[in-house]
């Protein structure tokens, strides 16, 4: 995780999390916020918090687990109309330091293909230089959750559940036709 790809950084010391648990809240001040939205194209952050407890993990990492809330300004994809999103998340991550010798892939299957299941825990991230950057860990998690085409609750598009419908007849209900059915005349041969 590279500090350039992300708006927003908290740092912490990971060789401070020796033999105990250690309870921290990241939150995000306006500016920091307003950094957030610019980056994931967003209308605004109104607020962005993360309750972590920091663990130790195997003999030189870092476990992060805990919670992560953020209400989020959007503009709804169906109606333009701005809404407030409020997301809670769930974060359970592991961290080790980068080692510089080259790691062994276990994985491989008779065709020197890697295999990957599914079911197993995901792979440590890296630890940099023996900081770890919870600011960078909240947005990437931030932007996995973030919904690329965002609706406002309870609005649907006109017409839905209509799918049985004829695209190339009228619609009735409103008097309009359908746009389908100037498309469906130009399909047809002209009549001599």
């Amino acid at each position: 995780m590279a500090n350039e790809t992300f708006p927003y950084s908290h740092k912490v010391n990971a060789a401070r999390v020796v033999d105990k648990d250690e309870t921290i809240t990241v939150t995000a001040n306006e500016g920091e916020r307003a950094a957030i939205a610019k980056a994931y194209d967003l209308d605004g952050v109104k607020s962005l918090v993360a309750d972590l407890v920091l663990k130790p993990y195997r003999k030189a990492g870092l476990r992060v687990a805990g919670h992560i809330t953020a209400e989020l300004e959007q503009t709804c994809v169906v109606s333009l109309e701005p809404f407030v999103q409020e997301l809670e998340l769930d974060i359970d991550r592991t961290f080790e330091p980068h080692s510089s010798r080259p790691r062994k892939i276990r994985d491989l299957n008779e065709d020197g293909e890697i295999e990957i299941d599914l079911e197993s825990l995901d792979p440590p991230d890296v630890i940099t230089d023996g900081v770890l950057d919870l600011g960078n860990v909240i947005c990437e998690e931030l932007a996995l959750a973030l919904d690329p085409f965002p609706r406002k609750p309870g609005v649907e598009f006109e017409g839905s559940g209509e799918e049985d419908a004829d695209p190339a007849e009228p619609v009735e209900e409103t008097g309009k036709p359908s746009p389908f059915a100037a498309l469906s005349a130009l399909k047809e041969p002209p009549q001599k």
